[in-house]
């Protein structure tokens, strides 16, 4: 019963500009879909009723693994934590949709990342939003089943611009932000080379002390820093905004910890202490470059590299 054609489904990576932590509360959060991102093909063929899962890193394989229906056994696998994972986003889905992986066939399953996943940039929510795809059920609920986070990260995986993210009622709401800055060549994102797992931290964090100022402030920093005119005003938004959530989480900022003598400004993206940062300065790209490099940070894009926006394509 070879199917006639091959199912595609594609979904974006996503970088937090603002709301770290507080989204989880209900404040404003800035994020944004990249140019990065993680595609899902399925065919149906005769065999064994099984999911037979390859994961691709562009043409490189480093995960595969066959799950056996319609129990969902774990078979053969190179890795069992990751096959345990992904038996789960597949009974869940299946919970939400009855009608999914109901043919009694094999379905091969390739997934292929065009990006490193220890960026912390979506590998886990993109694969999310691709199942959510194909088992035709909620990404959202399909995303709040399996992970605790805020669900911004799904937003972004099927949004073609900036957003501004917000849970009402613990509900998703979101609109398309107007953040393609006219100072974006000012704008740089430099991973540093440490996975941070955000779940995690988000987990060893105390948020009970939160208060309503605090949500509402971080709020209106994320609506200034989307509508900042000039790459001074950014970069005094931004530099706010670090000092706000450091006092919550009682935590250094990252400038102050590793770029104290850098010429501009420097945030954190999503969970302190890993992943990916923005500096915003008015130097020179060459200065940028080599600032970055000498402290043997390689992975350095420019704004228009990394952010999608289908206005700027």
């Amino acid at each position: 019963m070879s199917s006639n054609e091959i199912k595609l489904f594609e979904s974006r990576a996503k970088l937090m500009i603002s709301g770290e932590y507080l989204v989880l509360k209900g404040t404003r959060s800035l994020a944004a879909p990249l140019r990065f991102g993680q595609k899902l093909m399925v065919n149906e063929i005769d065999g064994l009723p099984s999911v037979r899962w390859e994961s691709m890193i562009n043409n490189d394989l480093w995960f595969t693994t066959t799950l056996l229906l319609p129990d969902f056994r774990i078979g053969i696998t190179n890795r069992t934590d990751l096959s345990e994972t992904l038996r789960r986003i597949l009974v869940a889905a299946k919970a939400l949709n009855p009608h999914f992986l109901e043919l009694k066939c094999e379905y091969q399953v390739t997934s292929v990342m065009d990006f490193d996943p220890q960026w912390g940039i979506g590998s886990s929510s993109s694969l999310i939003s691709n199942v959510a795809y194909w088992a035709e059920c909620d990404p959202f609920k399909l995303n709040f089943q399996i992970f605790n986070g805020s669900g911004y990260d799904i937003a972004c995986a099927r949004s073609s611009n900036p957003i501004i993210y917000e849970l009402k009622d613990d509900q998703p709401c979101y609109r398309k932000a107007n953040f393609y800055p006219s100072f974006h060549k000012q704008l740089y994102f430099v991973y540093l080379n440490q996975k941070q797992n955000s779940k995690e931290s988000i987990r060893k964090l105390d948020l009970s002390n939160i208060n309503s100022k605090d949500i509402l402030d971080i709020s209106n920093l994320t609506l200034d820093i989307e509508n900042a005119t000039n790459l001074e005003t950014f970069k005094s938004q931004i530099d706010q905004h670090e000092a706000l959530i450091a006092n919550i989480i009682q935590q250094q900022p990252v400038k102050s910890q590793l770029f104290k003598d850098f010429e501009g400004s420097v945030k954190s993206l999503g969970a302190w202490g890993g992943d990916f940062i923005l500096a915003a300065s008015s130097e020179s790209e060459d200065y940028i470059i080599k600032y970055f490099k000498s402290k043997k940070l390689n992975t350095i894009f420019h704004f228009d590299e990394i952010v999608f926006s289908e206005k700027h394509i």
